[in-house]
């Protein structure tokens, strides 16, 4: 028989110590991340730089139409494979994932533009953010990131280029 059995020795209840620590430490943490981020300049960034302290300003839908009109550059962010499938008509494309490769060849074109508009999916404006950003730091002085992304501009009726599908005679 055990001592357990015979009751020399009592279970003992599990103490809310160890859970009650966890907390204050947990608390305690969040607190001294809470005072770096506010008193340190640099801080911990929760976004990237190109969306939080952007250098690009952010452009509407129309407004961008309108420079389009007035003969700004389009710069696609989205891959080279989304590219392909359509972009806005006259539009360049230079991605965050190819920018060292494309970036030397795209520079004269960019260079001779007055105004860049650079636009992406939508939904997220990260790899456009990204871009313009880049461009910013390049030197660019009027870039802008389209608040809208191809989806919306093709709703509005804006020019696109898009490869006719085999069998379509339009």
């Amino acid at each position: 028989m055990t001592l357990l059995a015979k009751g020399v020795i009592t279970p003992q209840r599990r103490s809310h110590i160890p859970w009650a620590a966890c907390l204050i430490i947990l608390l305690a943490s969040a607190a001294c991340a809470w005072l770096f981020n506010a008193f340190m300049p640099q801080g911990i960034g929760l976004t990237p730089a190109h969306v939080s302290h952007p250098l690009w300003q952010g452009v509407s839908l129309e407004r961008a139409a309108r420079m389009y009109g007035q003969g700004a550059l389009f710069v696609d962010a989205r891959d080279p494979g989304q590219y392909k499938r359509s972009h806005i008509r006259g539009a360049v494309n230079l991605s965050p994932v190819e920018r060292e490769y494309l970036y030397p060849l795209l520079k004269p074109s960019l260079e001779a533009a007055k105004r860049i508009v650079v636009y992406g999916k939508g939904v997220s404006r990260f790899p456009a953010a990204e871009i313009g950003q880049f461009l910013r730091q390049q030197g660019f002085g009027e870039v802008w990131v389209m608040e809208a992304g191809l989806d919306e501009w093709r709703a509005a009726g804006h020019p696109l280029r898009e490869p006719k599908r085999p069998g379509n005679s339009s």
